[in-house]
């Protein structure tokens, strides 16, 4: 089994909307590596949206989803990883039973690609093929 904290993660974080209002608990995935993730440290997170018209396509990902759950996902409603709706948090404000689901290699490649390219090229970690195996 695969690292519970990890890359690709999905966890569940008190996040402000994209317009820095309206605090609730929300899904994001952890794009800082495994390698890079300490018990005393941060880690960046991308928001996950249900509200899939609200995000321009070329900066979202959709990913796996099933009204019961997702066996990777966990997650039961459609989402998209928003790469534009990118927060730092501390690893020990994660709970865990803040854990979710892992985001799968594919769509985890996608959205550091996305977020690499919006950053003009600033150093982002690739993803670990290890942690989404």
């Amino acid at each position: 089994m695969s690292a519970p904290f990890q890359q690709g993660r999905i966890v569940w974080v008190e996040l402000l909307d994209p317009q820095g209002r309206n605090p609730k608990r929300r899904p994001a995935v952890v794009l800082t590596t495994s390698a890079e993730i300490r018990s005393d440290g941060e880690v960046v997170v991308a928001a996950l949206s249900s509200q899939i018209d609200q995000s321009p396509p070329e900066v979202s990902v959709e990913v796996p989803w099933h009204r019961n759950g997702h066996p990777r996902t966990k997650l039961n409603r459609r989402n998209v990883v928003v790469c534009t709706w990118l927060v730092t948090v501390t690893v020990r404000s994660i709970r865990p039973d803040d854990l979710g689901g892992v985001v799968p290699l594919a769509e985890l490649v996608r959205v550091l690609e996305i977020v690499r390219s919006l950053q003009n090229g600033a150093n982002q970690p690739p993803p670990e093929t290890e942690a989404n195996s």
